[in-house]
């Protein structure tokens, strides 16, 4: 496991996040790194070329392969607390609002959308 961030993590070109060295092993797990007809890991301490996964059966290779594959999925989604076996972190308040403009028939809040409207009466003064 450690050869294997190593080898993930000192191939990027500058430093990473924690979240994106995490990503960035699950990406080359994901691709295939650990199935025996791909690249492979090479023990860095042996003379010879040896794989360091030689002794992993096929089968729990592509398993691992798949699991990373999934796990991406779900990081893509926003659900890394799964990925970690944790509970799910409550919403904050930045993100359970709604980014979305409004329309301009629509409520607006306090102090929202008033910029815009004022700028398009101004035009209409202008035209006037």
């Amino acid at each position: 496991m450690e050869l294997l961030v190593e080898k993930a993590i000192s191939s990027a070109t500058g430093p990473l996040s924690p979240g994106e060295a995490m990503r960035r092993v699950l990406e080359c797990i994901a691709t295939g790194i650990l199935l025996p007809d791909g690249p492979g890991l090479l023990d860095p301490c042996e003379k010879a070329q040896t794989d360091a996964l030689g002794s992993m059966t096929k089968q729990a290779r592509e398993d691992i392969t798949a699991s990373a594959q999934h796990a991406l999925r779900l990081l893509a989604f926003r659900q890394i607390h799964k990925v970690l076996g944790m509970d799910s972190l409550p919403a904050s308040k930045a993100s359970a609002r709604n980014r979305k403009r409004r329309r301009d028939g629509s409520e607006t809040g306090e102090g929202e959308g008033e910029g815009k409207k004022d700028k398009k009466e101004d035009a209409e003064e202008v035209d006037a």
